[in-house]
């Protein structure tokens, strides 16, 4: 991952941010807990995982790997907030975010077990915030997303699709309950990856990224399952 890929990763989560409160991040009018949204999704997390040793099952670690990103838009979401709670401006929080993002992909660290993201929360925290995203908390992570995906490059192409699905999402009516979520009998976010890997090249070559990302899935989506 490079410099400007992380950047682009943060400003691509401001905007989709922006999308639901035009004033975020320096002025927010909607109120957000990205911590226990990621708590949430680390949950779900150990639920694809087959975590039940009680009981047959069978894990699903592609839409486990899929939780990881969910959690990724939040950690960025956190960490930009909690800059600009310390009086940066968006610019200004943009880059020491990115600077995490780039840290986290590039660091090396390892991780054992999924429940090394919440220790990580914990190592952020402070006295005014327990549980925040800082520099442990994305080494961590990204250690678990290069676990799953192989590469920060991936992890990087994977961000960009599903911050294009949640676009899609918002724009297609997931907050009315129109939008249709099963795709020909699948999974949005499984078809969203196969349409990543068929068209990885375009993608990452193109001048902008997210809207190329964008406009494959939304044409496929309005020409195939809408």
């Amino acid at each position: 991952m490079t410099p400007e890929q992380a950047k682009q990763l943060v400003e691509m989560q401001i905007a989709f941010n922006q999308v639901i409160d035009p004033s975020y991040p320096e002025n927010p009018q909607v109120k957000r807990d990205d911590v226990k949204a990621i708590l949430v999704e680390l949950g779900e997390y150990f639920e694809h995982t087959a975590y039940k040793w009680w009981k047959k099952q069978s894990a699903d670690w592609a839409q486990a790997n899929m939780e990881l990103i969910d959690i990724l838009h939040f950690a960025i979401s956190d960490a930009v907030e909690n800059a600009c709670a310390r009086g940066l401006n968006h610019e200004q929080a943009a880059e020491e975010v990115a600077a995490l993002v780039l840290q986290g992909a590039t660091g090396g660290a390892t991780i054992n077990d999924g429940k090394e993201i919440v220790v990580a929360l914990a190592k952020d925290g402070d006295a005014t915030k327990a549980l925040q995203c800082g520099s442990a908390f994305f080494a961590t992570l990204f250690a678990a997303l290069i676990d799953a995906y192989g590469d920060a490059n991936t992890v990087y192409l994977t961000y960009i699709g599903k911050n294009a699905l949640n676009n899609l999402r918002q724009q297609r009516g997931y907050k009315q309950g129109t939008y249709i979520k099963m795709w020909q009998g699948r999974e949005d976010n499984e078809v969203m990856m196969e349409l990543l890997e068929a068209h990885e090249e375009a993608i990452i070559n193109a001048p902008q990224p997210l809207q190329q990302a964008q406009q494959l899935l939304l044409s496929h989506y309005d020409e195939q399952v809408a």
